[in-house]
């Protein structure tokens, strides 16, 4: 007579499936984590080269000119459902405006890997936390109620010597970059080293709020191309205090307020030792 009585799986059997499924688990997770950034990287690229052409066109649209990131008139809102004080207002978080007739599309603004301030979304259409970043010491920028700091460039496509090696726009948590404003009231790059390490190296590896993409961040150059760039390779560009003489500075970790500075003040104009084209010093 034959033994009907089913076969099972035993204790040990049960234990090693499941140390083998947590073990393919521990492999695969990461794998997928760093797929879907990989894909969100790209995103950010290809949003970042959209934005850099829209402002290459408005650039040659209005006689070389950049627009500035910081008039005080008004625009239709970015958010067209945004009724806040400051909803129609080119404010420096709102700089797209001006870019937005070329791209027509709202959402290429920003980086998918980053966070959003949402309550200055929906209040007043602006882009917080998320944003790209115009390069001040290339458009130079308009004071309220009056007056301006002018670009050490000229504020002018023209005063770009290689278009093809500085950069215009970066995506960063401020959406105006960090600069430098000498004693004459003129806007130059902050640009030193010892102010960038402790910014996206806060503990001597890359920080993934500033530098979410593989450990490095997206740039649009003047001549309309977009680049990814790791931590270290961005900070091998920027002179240090030897080769650029400004003073160091806290930057601004929280978009919009907190401590640090968005732009640093103090001395004459600044010199500098041989060429950094990546950031107009030529």
């Amino acid at each position: 007579m034959k033994n009907s009585k089913k076969s099972a799986f035993t204790l040990i059997e049960l234990l090693v499936v499941i140390a083998i499924i947590a073990i393919l688990a521990a492999i695969l997770f990461p794998v997928f984590a760093q797929a879907r950034e990989k894909a969100r990287q790209t995103s950010c690229l290809s949003n970042m080269k959209q934005v850099g052409l829209g402002l290459l066109m408005y650039v040659q649209d209005y006689d070389e000119n950049y627009p500035r990131a910081d008039y005080w008139d008004s625009r239709p809102p970015l958010n067209p459902n945004a009724t806040g004080t400051f909803a129609a207002r080119v404010n420096h978080y709102k700089w797209p405006a001006w870019v937005l007739p070329y791209t027509k599309n709202v959402n290429i603004f920003r980086c998918p890997s980053r966070t959003r301030d949402q309550v200055a979304w929906d209040q007043n259409g602006e882009y917080k936390g998320d944003g790209y970043a115009l390069n001040l010491s290339v458009s130079g920028r308009p004071l309220f109620p009056s007056g301006e700091n002018p670009s050490f460039l000229g504020g002018t496509l023209a005063g770009i010597q290689t278009p093809a090696d500085t950069w215009v726009l970066m995506e960063l948590r401020n959406q105006i970059s960090f600069s430098y404003v000498s004693s004459n009231g003129t806007l130059w790059p902050a640009a030193l080293r010892e102010s960038w390490t402790p910014y996206l190296m806060p503990s001597g590896v890359p920080d993934k709020l500033n530098a979410p993409h593989s450990d490095g961040l997206t740039f649009s150059y003047a001549d309309g191309h977009a680049k990814w760039m790791n931590v270290k390779q961005f900070l091998a560009l920027c002179p240090t205090s030897a080769n650029y003489g400004v003073p160091a500075c806290t930057f601004r970790t929280n978009a919009g307020g907190g401590s640090g500075f968005n732009i640093c003040s103090g001395s004459p104009t600044p010199f500098y030792n041989g060429s950094w084209p990546f950031w107009g010093l030529y």
